[in-house]
């Protein structure tokens, strides 16, 4: 994707904007790896500084997270954050309630140990318990996203990211673009 010269947005924020497009339709899932800021650069034909700044950015949005060594992911959560992040109406359940808060305090007390982390070990451990939270509490989260759907509190999840169900077929697989087939059009 060429930057569109006649667009009077800063050219990070339109590269921060394409990724969170992509994030938003399925093109980018959790923990997708995203392009190193040289090759960012290449693809969006912007300087490797706006590409590094557009990766800054979307970390600093917790859209994703960075792994020593490793590169630069989308985070686990990034779905619900784009889509609003904060529950509209309290749960009245209070079964579901107190799972909920006691997955956020969990989740909490990672994000702080990842805060206050001395080494890049110590931080990437905290990074790998935060997905590994996350991972296992999938069945929380969707029976969270189920009864804010039901109550009219958020917009469905898009039909590709769904988990089927017991009764649904999976979604046929999508073919995984190449950076060759995003490059911009010469």
């Amino acid at each position: 994707m060429a930057h569109d010269p006649d667009d009077k947005r800063a050219l990070f924020q339109q590269v921060v904007d394409d990724i969170l497009d992509q994030i938003r339709d399925g093109r980018l899932n959790p923990n997708d790896p995203l392009p190193s800021a040289r090759k960012m650069a290449d693809l969006y034909g912007v300087a490797s500084m706006t590409a590094q700044r557009a990766l800054r950015e979307l970390q600093h949005r917790r859209i994703t997270y960075s792994v020593a060594g490793k590169g630069t992911f989308v985070h686990p959560d990034a779905f619900d954050l784009l889509r609003g992040g904060v529950l509209r109406e309290p749960i009245d359940d209070p079964d579901l309630r107190r799972r909920v808060a006691a997955y956020l305090a969990d989740q909490q007390a990672i994000t702080i140990r990842y805060h206050h982390a001395r080494t890049a070990d110590d931080k990437n451990e905290a990074l790998h318990d935060l997905l590994r939270h996350a991972d296992t509490n999938n069945d929380l989260i969707d029976e969270v996203i189920k009864y804010q759907a039901d109550r009219g509190n958020f917009a469905q999840q898009p039909e590709h990211l769904r988990r089927p169900g017991n009764d649904e077929a999976p979604p046929p697989a999508k073919r995984s673009r190449s950076s060759r087939d995003r490059a911009p059009k010469q």
